[in-house]
């Protein structure tokens, strides 16, 4: 496999979608159920493309996007954080990945970041968003960004129902009222010129994917609609997905447009590719095209 740059040439480590330079770096490494993680779909058909461990758990990234995009440093998904105790730390195989240290291999502070898009505010992915201080305290790890949520994802994470509760840590989002750069937004919105993010729901009520265009080249961060390249089959969905039916139909939809224009697609989870172009299937489903591959750093 080899690495892919989206749309343009590699620069110092950095792709390209159209005069965008973008880079995904690798901010956690953990590992889930795998039967959460694909629902009903049988063991012995999953654990073909994502082995378990002895705890039935598989393999799982936080790929962080990083976008320059005009004067903006945008950060998509924070990825799961730094505060677990020790029993968390071994009930989801956390290794000690430094967020910080990833983005400073990519020559990123975390001052720096004006913008922080996560898809929707589950442990896994707005964790990143605080850490834990000296004193027990909480911290905001991007102080000077704007966070950009669904209105519908803030009301979920501030009064989950009974079948949501379980994915939500107030720690990693409520801090960041009293920033005053919480954005909430409803639907479409861009954020930065070329950068906007979708509502899609149905992983969660608020979930979006975001979707960078510049110069004719495009690519779409898909979050927990396709979490893996073990999900591009269509009925392949997690557990965690609050209504299956509206995920079939944003994946369905998205794929095959990402497909029709030769949008680039990035995964929050896969262990192995951070984004790929796709390709129908014999089967009716889609695949990785192997010699369009981008691979993580860090």
């Amino acid at each position: 496999m080899t690495q892919y740059c989206a749309g343009g040439p590699q620069l110092g480590g950095w792709s390209t979608v159209g005069s965008m330079q973008v880079r995904a770096v690798v901010t956690s490494r953990f590992r889930l159920d795998g039967g959460s993680m694909f629902g009903v779909v049988p063991r012995v058909l999953w654990e073909k493309k994502a082995p378990p461990d002895d705890r039935n758990r598989i393999a799982l990234s936080v790929n962080t996007l990083l976008v320059r995009a005009a004067d903006k440093l945008i950060l998509i998904e924070p990825g799961m954080g730094s505060k677990y105790d020790q029993r968390q730390r071994d009930i989801y195989a956390l290794e000690p990945v430094d967020a910080d240290a990833c983005l400073s291999q990519a020559g990123v502070a975390p001052g720096q970041v004006d913008i922080v898009i996560p898809t929707h505010l589950h442990l896994d992915h707005a964790g990143g968003s605080t850490a834990t201080g000296a004193e027990g305290e909480v911290l905001e790890c991007f102080p000077n960004a704007w966070y950009v949520v669904q209105e519908a994802e803030w009301e979920a994470a501030v009064d989950p129902g009974p079948l949501e509760k379980g994915s939500y840590n107030a720690a990693d989002f409520l801090p960041l009222v009293d920033t005053g750069r919480l954005l909430l937004v409803e639907g479409t919105t861009e954020v930065a010129p070329g950068v906007r993010v979708e509502l899609t729901g149905g992983h969660t009520r608020g979930h979006q994917v975001v979707r960078l265009r510049s110069e004719g080249a495009e690519a779409v961060y898909l979050g927990d609609i396709v979490p893996t390249t073990a999900h591009l089959k269509l009925n392949w969905l997690m557990a965690w997905d609050l209504v299956p039916q509206i995920v079939y139909a944003a994946k369905e939809r998205l794929l095959q447009d990402a497909v029709d224009r030769g949008v680039t697609c990035f995964f929050p989870h896969d262990p192995d590719m951070a984004g790929c172009r796709l390709a129908r299937s014999g089967r009716g489903d889609f695949e990785v095209i192997e010699e369009t591959i981008i691979k993580p750093c860090g």
